[in-house]
């Protein structure tokens, strides 16, 4: 049988038993000795990880450029996951086709936007960047450290917004859509068109209006079929065959948002398009 010496309690949850000093479970000092080990523990696996990828690149290893999309996104995922923390930033939306990242998500501001962009576009096996992300926080998206007391979308929001899921689109996924469809037909306005459409819109709206940011020189889309092939590539929330009447059904909203400016907007828009715009029956 193991005999200790008597304990000797002082203050603050301290005993010596044994000769041996013992912080009491429960007490404040006990659990700001638990933090200072966790902490530490933490340091050290990150200090591992650092000493692993430095051992990695002296041996002249790289990772397979080769891999497959879905592999490849969740290498862009975790390579941007420290940067999202950093920025006190609500999760980036990450997508790949053919080795093209598109991002989708809110930010507080377009610097925060490049540095993310920048980061995906170095990560190995990425050979293009199409960027979604957008300055300005939605009703369901606010920094980490803010909680959701954020502002409310605004009536012009909404109605493009119900559009979508009128057309089939879950609620959950509705923002996303329109921003994708917004995005991808905005890209096709001349700048100065798209400046007399921003004039009547409110900034949240604006803000999912802006095109994306492209490492690579997009395709001219002429026809209502490209419309919908890349506005189904930037998301995952329309079905294949549902996509195009998502589209026209957000765009029409569009279109009764800015009555002023819609015939001269129509104009400047090729013939498959302008028919799409201006509400017309496709063949």
């Amino acid at each position: 049988m193991r005999v200790q010496s008597k304990a000797a309690i002082g203050v603050g949850g301290l005993a010596l038993a044994g000769g041996v000093l013992v912080l009491r479970p429960g007490t404040r000092a006990n659990k700001a000795a638990c933090h200072q080990v966790d902490l530490a523990s933490r340091q050290l696996r990150y200090l591992g990880g650092r000493l692993r990828g430095l051992q990695y690149r002296l041996a002249g290893r790289h990772p397979d450029l080769q891999v497959v999309d879905t592999v490849l996104a969740d290498r862009i995922r975790s390579e941007i996951g420290g940067l999202e923390k950093r920025l006190d930033l609500p999760h980036v939306h990450v997508w790949v086709d053919d080795h093209v990242a598109r991002l989708h998500g809110e930010v507080g501001r377009r610097a925060e936007a490049r540095r993310v962009e920048r980061a995906v576009r170095r990560v190995p096996g990425v050979v293009g960047v199409e960027s979604y992300l957008h300055v300005g926080f939605d009703r369901g998206e606010a920094r980490p450290s803010a909680g959701r007391a954020v502002q409310a979308p605004s009536e012009a929001l909404r109605r493009l917004t119900d559009a979508a899921v009128g057309a089939g689109v879950p609620r959950e996924q509705a923002r996303t859509v329109v921003r994708a469809v917004l995005a991808s037909f905005s890209d096709r306005l001349p700048a100065k068109e798209r400046h007399k459409m921003n004039a009547h819109l409110p900034a949240d709206v604006r803000a999912l209006l802006e095109p994306p940011r492209r490492s690579r020189r997009p395709v001219r889309v002429r026809h209502v079929h490209q419309l919908v092939a890349q506005v189904s590539g930037t998301t995952t929330g329309l079905q294949a065959g549902n996509a195009e009447h998502v589209t026209a059904a957000v765009v029409g909203a569009l279109r009764d948002l800015v009555p002023v400016d819609a015939k001269n907007i129509g104009l400047v828009l090729p013939a498959e398009l302008r028919a799409l715009w201006q509400g017309e029956a496709m063949p």
